[in-house]
């Protein structure tokens, strides 16, 4: 060792150890503690003996994490990658999917600027297990309406920003699969680990203080968090806890979709003249065809050019013809949060002997949102007639409107339009959030003798995500002339001029009286909640030195729930009264009385409230870190939500003298479902280790059988609830090797089955069943899939050169034998899995529907190769010796089938996997010497897919361009105990970056959330 290593090193025994890590304080304060420099990976066998001596010493500082977590890899004889609590601790991370991302093979989405889900060798959320202390953990939020995950997460999929990296000592990747292992995992299995009070003996405590800077918003927020542990005679206790608070802000353009052909949604005014003898506009009388077999056949419909005016005749030419795209609806958006986590985890530890080892965990973590979205949209694009007339033309959309002006580029993309005659949304939306997060686990390990060794784990962990309200209220600009959007410059920030001044109330409409139309007030409440109970037994049997047998079995009961209510009369919906004489009358669905109170009192506000501006406020600054052209949009009106629940009562689930305002879940059928799922297992595996010859071999060969029972329940209708049961069976074997060539050179091989379990929104029996004969269908779930299947290959290459020092390639290949999609298919009634009783006379189980709904599919392969590399410059002199690198790149190349419809005649093509960049790098530089430690990250992921097709029958996708973030974090230690911390995240303010069309970039969101900064001081007692 050199000399400027061997400064770094302290006896094990030392009870003094210094706090690690900048941004991730209590994970530092778990590192103060002496929580484990080597942990075992999930599914590894049993350590062996290293190749050669590990000196009784440890390194501290950023260094001494990588070295821990290598040391953890060479003993796995599974393909595993370790984060130990001070490596996470060093790096610049706000939460665990930022530190997970440092891995090969591992990507991750981020949403509202913050890691959310990640990606592992190819494949999301469904396919990647997520255990806390060892029990599989769900964990739900909902995320921004600009980015790639927006909305509930209701799927298998963890929410990792519900977490604060601080309440983990280490996070292990397995990405191979053993039979010991639980199943459910295709891609990988995560296990993060919190500390325990034995993993260092004796008192110790800790304190750590940050703030936070925003810039996108320029606002302040604090991080704390804390350590206490002791450790008395044959008992153990550890307690920590983490809070902090955040204030995000997000702005950007973004479009929904892209619209194809001049007809799609009815297309726009046409090109003929007004005839005076018919009543209304004849505009689009003159006989104009559908252009294109997706929009329709024959002719448009007439009498809805309620205008009266004509576009212009050769701006209508250019888009009158097929594989001509524009936007559907694009518009400028801020999205803000106002986000409070708390964590806490304890650990209690009972120890007698060597023999008997007894431990209690448990987690817990609040996560609140207070959310407000904003937005300036066009609407008309997006809009059919809609219910409109020539008696009252309002929300005549798209097929009221002009075009005037277009400019279409080479790949068919509209770069440039002028419209008259539209309708612009101002909008604003604002949503109270929280996610309750818990897991505890009692493990109890026995030895008997010196070969039988029997564990007992008894577990329970839940998630439960409420949103008791979402109140999104909408202003209306209708039939604005002079819109112009124009996006030939610079397709991130395309030219938008409204055509009206966009910050003055009286240039919008609320309530359109003697309409009968209600204006836009949605409401929305909603929930999920998962639960998993589950008991593990395990005993292992060492047959000899070389050889060792296992067995066990696991049971898990898991139930997963989801509500949703919203405001039972849309837009536009019919009249409906519940009293004349009680304001605080309950609605019903519809009540019965049809006097008095209509679904919205026009006369009532317009008293109330005869100036708009009571209820709005103005929205400023937007845009300001995205580059704007000049002249652009930086401001709007918009109403303000928290004055329309206030001063409307919109909140009261009630009919009051301003409207009803009831919820109800009729209306949102296919958000009330649920899922009960019953697993168990049963596994036999042994463990070998063997030298030959000088040259050490060490694996595991197993078979793991799995019984699964699932009962899925929803709605076909408001009155008629449906369950479905469903089981299956898989055997999947296993087999993992290590073969060490040369002291510091190790072979690995792997081979399994693997499944994983279906997503719950394909699970549901619920939908819309259509009974009519000569049109019988029905548009359902499945609950009747059968799991995701695939064979997993694995072979990698390790070098150990010298303490610190890694270097290694792995290929992996995976075989995807089925996948899930939405599909249409002509089958008899009595296989949909739904009761006969709601067959009407002369329908039975035999009867022919055209069923919609998810289908299992065959499936496709994911291949790829990841390289890593990590070293510490010891060999440079001076300053330099304290360098070092670590750095990791991983290339993947996919594919699957894809139905492009759910039509019967479908068209099929083969792509990659979504949200899978086919290049993905992270690297590291890092300073570390006995005071001063400083490392700067970058993660770069190529552009890649997220969803396709991005239209019916059309084969082309939505994609993200790439991106790259950098981070920075240093600190300087000022004693044993004091350390002073900064971090800085995302120093190139990276955008969201999203387009429709491999070649036709129509952008799809652009949007900014700035940078952040973390100052700091971690002490310990």
């Amino acid at each position: 060792m050199t000399q400027g290593l061997t400064n770094h090193r302290r006896l094990i025994n030392r009870r003094r150890s210094r706090l690690f890590g900048p941004s991730s304080a209590v994970l530092a304060l778990l590192a103060a503690t002496g929580a484990p420099l080597v942990a075992h990976a999930a599914g590894a066998a049993p350590a062996a003996a290293p190749p050669a001596e590990v000196e009784t010493v440890i390194v501290t500082g950023y260094r001494a994490a990588l070295e821990s977590a290598i040391e953890a890899k060479r003993r796995s004889v599974n393909e595993v990658d370790v984060i130990k609590a001070d490596d996470m601790a060093s790096f610049p991370d706000a939460n665990l999917a930022e530190s997970i991302q440092r891995i090969p093979g591992v990507s991750i989405t981020r949403d509202a600027g913050e890691g959310r889900n990640v990606t592992v060798r190819g494949l999301g959320g469904d396919f990647v297990r997520t255990l806390l202390n060892g029990i599989e953990a769900y964990s739900n939020t909902t995320g921004s309406t600009l980015g790639i995950t927006a909305g509930i997460n209701r799927t298998r999929g963890f929410d990792y920003s519900t977490f604060a990296s601080e309440l983990f000592n280490s996070v292990t990747v397995s990405k191979t699969q053993s039979a010991e292992m639980d199943e459910g995992s295709i891609a990988a299995t995560i296990d993060l680990q919190t500390a325990r009070p034995f993993d260092k003996s004796g008192f110790r405590a800790a304190l750590s203080a940050q703030g936070a800077y925003y810039d996108a918003n320029k606002t302040y927020a604090p991080r704390l968090a804390g350590l206490i542990s002791d450790t008395w005679g044959d008992f153990g206790l550890l307690v920590s806890g983490a809070y902090s608070k955040r204030k995000a802000q997000e702005d950007g353009y973004s479009d929904t979709s892209q619209s194809d052909y001049s007809d799609a949604l009815n297309g726009f005014c046409g090109v003929a003249v007004d005839d005076p003898s018919q009543p209304g506009s004849q505009v689009i009388n003159t006989p104009i065809p559908y252009v294109n077999a997706l929009s329709g056949t024959g002719n448009r419909p007439a009498n809805q050019c309620f205008s009266g005016l004509p576009s212009d005749p050769v701006a209508y030419a250019k888009i009158n013809k097929p594989n001509v795209f524009l936007p559907r609806n694009p518009g400028l958006g801020r999205f803000t949060l106002d986000q409070e986590r708390i964590g806490l985890t304890g650990a209690f530890e009972y120890r007698p002997s060597d023999r008997t080892h007894v431990t209690l965990d448990a987690v817990y973590s609040r996560f609140n949102q207070n959310r407000l979205d904003y937005a300036l949209s066009l609407a008309s694009n997006n809009r059919n007639v809609n219910g409109a007339s020539a008696a009252f033309p309002l929300f005549a959309g798209r097929v009221d409107s002009q075009i005037l002006d277009v400019d279409v580029d080479p790949n068919g993309q509209v770069d440039y339009m002028k419209l008259n005659h539209v309708d612009i949304k101002h909008i604003e939306e604002g949503s109270k959030t929280r996610t309750n997060t818990h897991e505890i686990g009692l493990t109890f390990d026995q030895k008997f003798g010196d070969k039988w060794d029997v564990t007992l784990k008894l577990g329970h962990a839940g998630s439960t995500f409420k949103q008791p309200w979402d109140v999104l209220v909408s202003y209306d600009a209708f039939n604005k002339d002079g819109y112009v959007w124009d996006a030939r410059q610079d397709a991130r920030r395309p030219i938008i001029n409204y055509g009206y001044d966009v910050t003055n109330p009286a240039n919008v409409t609320f309530t359109n009286a003697g309409t009968g139309l209600t204006p836009d007030i949605r409401i929305v409440k909603a929930s999920v909640k998962n639960n998993l109970s589950n008991a593990a037994f395990n005993v292992k049997y060492d047959w000899n030195d070389n050889l060792t047998f296992k067995a066990g079995t696991m049971y898990k009961d898991f139930t997963f729930r989801t509500t949703q209510e919203q405001r039972f009369f849309a837009n536009n919906g019919p009249p409906c009264t519940v009293s004349s004489t009680s304001a605080a009358a309950v609605a019903g669905s519809p009540p019965a009385a049809c006097t008095g109170y209509s679904t919205f009192n026009f006369a009532q506000f317009a008293s109330d409230f005869p100036n708009l501006a009571t209820l709005s406020s103005n929205l400023t600054g937007w845009g300001s870190q995205l580059g704007l052209p000049a002249g652009s949009v930086t401001g709007w009106v918009v109403p303000n939500v928290a004055a329309y629940i206030d001063k409307l009562g919109v909140l009261c689930n009630c009919a009051n003298k301003y409207g009803d305002f009831t919820t109800s879940y009729t209306t949102a059928l296919g958000s009330n479902r649920s899922v009960d799922e019953k697993d168990l297992a049963f596994y036999g595996q042994a463990d070998f280790n063997y030298d030959l010859n000088g040259h050490r071999l060490r694996g595991n060969l197993g078979v793991r059988y799995v019984r699964t029972k699932v009962e899925s329940t929803g709605y076909t209708s408001a009155t008629s609830q449906v369950t479905v049961p469903n089981k299956y069976n898989d055997f999947l074997p296993a087999v993992n090797v290590s073969y060490e060539l040369t002291e510091n050179l190790i072979l690995r091989g792997a081979a399994a089955k693997v499944m994983a379990r279906p997503g719950f929104t394909a699970l549901t029996p619920g939908g819309t069943v259509n009974t009519t004969f000569g049109a019988q269908s029905a548009t359902i779930g499945n609950p009747l899939l059968n799991p995701y299947r695939a064979k997993n290959y694995d072979v990698s290459l390790d070098w150990y050169p010298q303490r610190g020092a890694f270097y290694g390639i792995a290929l992996f290949y995976k075989d995807v034998a089925s996948s899930i999609q939405n599909l249409a298919a002509q089958e008899p009634y009595g296989q949909t899995g739904l009761p006969l009783s709601l067959l009407p006379a002369g329908q039975d189980a035999s009867t022919v529907y055209l069923v919609t709904r998810f289908r299992n599919t065959s499936g496709g392969y994911i291949e790829g190769v990841e390289l890593n590399a990590q070293q510490p410059f010891t060999f440079l002199p001076g300053l330099l010796s304290h360098t070092g690198v670590a750095a990791n790149y991983t290339h993947v190349k996919s594919s699957v089938l894809y139905y492009l419809s759910a039509g019967l005649t479908a068209t099929t093509i083969h792509d990659q996997f979504v949200n899978v960049s086919p290049d993905s790098v992270n690297a590291t530089l890092f300073y570390d010497d006995d005071r001063f430690s400083t490392h700067l990250s970058l993660a770069y992921r190529s552009a890649y897919l997220t969803a396709l097709p991005f239209k019916s029958e059309v084969p082309d996708g939505n994609y993200s361009y790439a991106t790259t973030n950098i981070d920075l974090s240093a600190s300087y230690k000022f004693s044993d105990h004091l350390k002073v911390t900064f971090d800085a995240l995302n120093l190139t303010n990276q955008e969201a970056d999203q387009y429709s069309g491999k070649l036709r970039k129509a952008q799809r969101v652009y949007s900014t959330t700035g940078r952040q900064f973390f100052l700091g001081v971690n002490y310990t007692f």
